[in-house]
């Protein structure tokens, strides 16, 4: 996963307030693996991918239909924040950092 910015969450809930609350896990899981899959492009030398974009989740949100940025007073946008924060909890918890994964390599300390 790419580093995962507040814009992004911001993106990716707006995304989910223009969806039907029932398809809201559907698209969060969307955005998620389409930003996974642009990364994994990116990263292997292709530059951005020409579908899903430069990796971020942002990317992939505003490729959606989305709403105007509403405040905390409303519910539903709260409800949507929160479901991407714990989705991006997620995906941070299942990808160790760079340096955890060369603990014991050769030149590692």
């Amino acid at each position: 996963m790419v580093t995962f910015l507040m814009s992004d969450a911001v993106s990716a809930a707006r995304a989910l307030l223009a969806v039907r609350p029932a398809r809201r896990d559907w698209v969060l899981r969307r955005l998620f693996a389409e930003a996974r899959r642009a990364g994994q492009w990116r990263r292997a030398g292709f530059g951005p991918h020409p579908i899903y974009g430069d990796g971020s989740v942002m990317t992939a949100a505003l490729r959606r239909p989305m709403l105007a940025e509403p405040d905390f007073s409303d519910p539903d946008y709260c409800t949507c924040l929160i479901m991407v924060l714990r989705a991006a909890k997620r995906c941070a918890q299942r990808q160790p950092l760079a340096q955890e994964r060369q603990v014991g390599m050769a030149g590692s300390s």
